[in-house]
Parts: structure tokens; sequence; C-alpha cells
């Protein structure tokens, strides 16, 4: 009995340590971008309100989103998603030129680094969707992107969590769109926890109540605490 106990033991401890499953996804920074487009003509349709929600194998990884408004009809938004798996991308359209209707919806499949744009109508074809990844839609243009805005809002009012909103930021700076220069001492004297004042300055900047710049130095004082990683 005492030599059985010890081959099953044996088996367990070997079925756990397999490097199989201890191997970590690769994952890579992606801005999702969709356009909302009027059938007629195919130019943007300004003034949408939508939601959004992106799966991958049926559990969520973003969203749903709160309820947003789309000035221009163009949207971005910031992901990281692990290379080479599939994820489907939901998006609900509730509003129209401060309208609402009856909600509609459509989904997209995409797999990363795949960059293929899809255009397809809403479930009652009032809108036609264009989805796109794009890991540099800026080029030279090296301002902070009005997307971020409404990131850092979803953020502010704990509507995506602090992984989520981190994401956007190191994405900006590996794109060199907000430039942080390198850390004078270890990680290891470094906190982990974001600061009410920070969030707060977020929610201020998304609202435009205070300059980009003391937005910045929020962003700043994360990555010197360790809390963002350049």
């Amino acid at each position: 009995m005492k030599n059985s106990f010890i081959v099953i033991f044996s088996l367990i401890l070997t079925l756990t340590l397999n490097p199989i499953y201890a191997q970590e996804e690769s994952k890579s920074y992606v801005l999702l971008n969709f356009d909302f487009l009027k059938p007629s003509n195919q130019k943007i349709q300004e003034h949408i309100d939508y939601k959004i929600t992106v799966f991958r194998d049926d559990a969520v990884v973003f969203g749903p989103s709160p309820l947003t408004h789309s000035v221009t009809g163009e949207v971005s938004i910031p992901l990281k998603l692990v290379i080479g798996k599939e994820y489907l991308v939901t998006i609900e359209v509730h509003g129209i030129l401060f309208s609402t209707i009856p909600i509609e919806s459509t989904s997209f499949r995409i797999t990363i680094p795949d960059e293929n744009i899809q255009r397809q109508f809403t479930s009652s074809n009032s809108l036609k969707i264009s989805l796109a990844i794009n890991k540099d839609p800026l080029g030279e243009q090296k301002v902070i992107p009005n997307w971020l805005k409404t990131s850092t809002r979803w953020w502010a009012e704990g509507s995506i969590d602090d992984s989520t909103f981190i994401f956007g930021i190191q994405y900006l700076m590996e794109e060199k769109i907000i430039d942080i220069p390198k850390l004078p001492y270890p990680a290891s004297w470094m906190d982990k926890d974001i600061p009410v004042w920070v969030k707060n300055s977020a929610g201020w900047w998304a609202d435009d109540l205070i300059h980009e710049d003391d937005f910045v130095k929020g962003i700043k004082y994360l990555v010197e605490k360790g809390i963002i990683h350049v």
C-alpha cells in the first residue's frame, strides 16, 4: 500500500511540472480601430452611441464598455491580445445623431497580428462598420491621441480595470508618444498601488478640466514607481 501511494504521487507531480502548461502566451499591443459609415455613400457617420465587447473562447477579455458617444464616428481602443489567437469583437449601436434607436449589433472575428480591414452592416442595416487592426495609425504625428481620453474616462469611472488602462499607456510609450526618461533607481524600491490623486487627475484631463501636461506628470509618477514598466 505504501509503494502504491508513492507511485501515484510521483505521477501527479510529473504532470504538474509538464513544461507545456507552463508556457506563457506571447501578447502584442494593438489599436482596434472601427469607423461607423453611412450605407448610402460610405462616408463617416458622426455622433454614434456604442458599446464594445471582446471575447476569446466565449470569455470576455474586454468590456462590455459603458455606453459611449463618438463625436467623429471614428473609434480606436488599445488592447493587449495574444498573438495567433482568434477573438470575437461585438459592437452595439444604441444611438445615431443624438437619437436612441433599437440596439443594432454586428460581430467581427480577428486574429493578431492579422491587419486586414473588415466591413459589414449592423443587424438592421442602418450603418456599415469598418474594423481594422492598426499598430501605428498616427504615423509621424506624435501627440496624445483622442482615444486615450475615452480609455482614461472609462478607467476613472471604474468601467475598466487598472491593467487595461495601463496597456494603453504602455502602447503610447512604445510608440514614443509619451516620453518617460529611464529610472535612476532599482525597481525593488518601487510601490505598486495607483494613488487616488493620479486617477482623479486622469479623470479631470479626460473631461478637459486640466492641461495635458498635468496628466503626463501623473503617468510619469506611475512609471517612476514601477506601476507602469517602460
